[in-house]
């Protein structure tokens, strides 16, 4: 198959996979309060996706390096996801342990099928890789569409609906699927053992890049729980929130198409300092909002922000890591910047909101952003020395 053939299949699923992405996360902190649910209680079981998002993200991208692919753990997860998903929406009454569970199932399964798909993206090919940016973007697309969309079939069916819905997108995702070729793995890669891993934790540059992420992937998580949460204390609605989801990830276009421009231009090190910086400056700005339109407007920083760490990461930490490590390094990177962010983020702010307030929490995690741009700086530095 040529590479515009599955460049274009690969446009295709993600289109389709984050419209169903969109179904399942952009109205779980609505769900939750629709439920009952506390701040406080809201964070104890948003922090529960991480222990499944960082062992799942983890172990998974071990068995894609040692069964050399990616495609059929794609796959099989995809049901699993559809299958706690339609019963987390299903479940309305207030039933703390089991929503931690379930919620946990979905959002953990959310991250690592997520993962993965870009992950497939970056080991297809070479070409794949400098184009992760442009099929990236249609992703971003899909989740413009799915966003409003899930709130108008809440609105219209209900909450159970959500499920129904998704297991038709997945569906579709499978099909397409069928089409492209696995993620290109080295030979003989069937040994692989989980103590390789040192290898990588060995590379100072590998291990300060994820230390990096964490810290940046903290604060980026906020917007998902903590800035949302804000907007429904100052009087938002679910179509503002579906709004919000779908304003930002049409903001996110125009970068994602440059990815790779930008990156022979400016290099990935320079990318992710500068998206860092901008990071810094949306929280602020959620710092003094006081409408959820202010929010809505603000968070269209996503364009200068989210692509630009997105392209990056993927980009600097497939060149950390050794080539037969490719999967691993990816899913062990993931499962420590975006399941520890998914962990301390909703516990954290759910803290801090109780004591202080969503504007005093907010600029708590701007400040924050401070530790990972003097990271960001002190790798570029390494990396030129190199």
């Amino acid at each position: 198959m040529s590479n515009r053939k599955i460049l274009l299949n690969q446009i295709t699923l993600y289109f389709v996979v984050f419209i169903g992405l969109a179904f399942t996360y952009t109205q779980v902190i609505p769900f939750l309060t629709y439920v009952g649910y506390t701040p406080v209680e809201r964070g104890m079981i948003l922090s529960a996706i991480a222990v499944v998002a960082i062992v799942g993200q983890f172990y998974v991208g071990y068995l894609c390096d040692k069964y050399n692919t990616i495609k059929k753990f794609y796959n099989i997860l995809t049901v699993f996801y559809v299958i706690s998903n339609a019963l987390m929406f299903a479940y309305t009454e207030n039933n703390f342990f089991i929503h931690l569970l379930l919620v946990a199932l979905t959002g953990g399964l959310f991250r690592v099928v997520a993962g993965l798909l870009e992950t497939w993206t970056i080991e297809t090919n070479e070409y794949m890789k400098n184009h992760f940016g442009t099929i990236r973007a249609f992703g971003a697309i899909g989740w413009a569409i799915g966003s409003p969309l899930t709130s108008a079939i809440i609105n219209r069916f209900g909450y159970s609906a959500i499920g129904f819905a998704f297991a038709i997108i997945i569906l579709i995702s499978h099909v397409i699927s069928y089409t492209l070729p696995d993620a290109h793995k080295i030979e003989k890669n069937t040994n692989l053992r989980i103590v390789d891993i040192k290898v990588l934790l060995q590379n100072k540059n590998y291990v300060k890049l994820v230390v990096m992420l964490i810290f940046v992937n903290i604060v980026f998580t906020a917007d998902m729980f903590t800035v949302i949460d804000k907007i429904i204390h100052i009087g938002g609605t679910n179509d503002e929130i579906a709004f919000k989801w779908s304003f930002q990830a049409v903001t996110e276009l125009p970068l994602f198409f440059m990815g790779f421009y930008l990156l022979k231009k400016f290099n990935a090190n320079r990318l992710l300092i500068f998206s860092i910086v901008m990071f810094l400056i949306r929280f602020l700005l959620y710092t003094v909002a006081i409408t959820p339109m202010q929010i809505i407007l603000i968070s269209g920083m996503q364009s200068v922000t989210f692509p630009l760490l997105m392209i990056a990461q993927k980009v600097l930490i497939a060149d950390e890591s050794p080539a037969n490590l490719q999967s691993t390094g990816q899913m062990f990177a993931l499962s420590l910047y975006v399941g520890l962010s998914a962990l301390i983020t909703p516990v954290l702010s759910g803290f801090l909101v109780e004591m202080f307030g969503y504007d005093i929490t907010l600029l708590i995690m701007t400040l924050s952003l401070l530790i990972p741009l003097w990271l960001a700086i002190s790798y570029l530095r390494s990396t030129k020395h190199a």
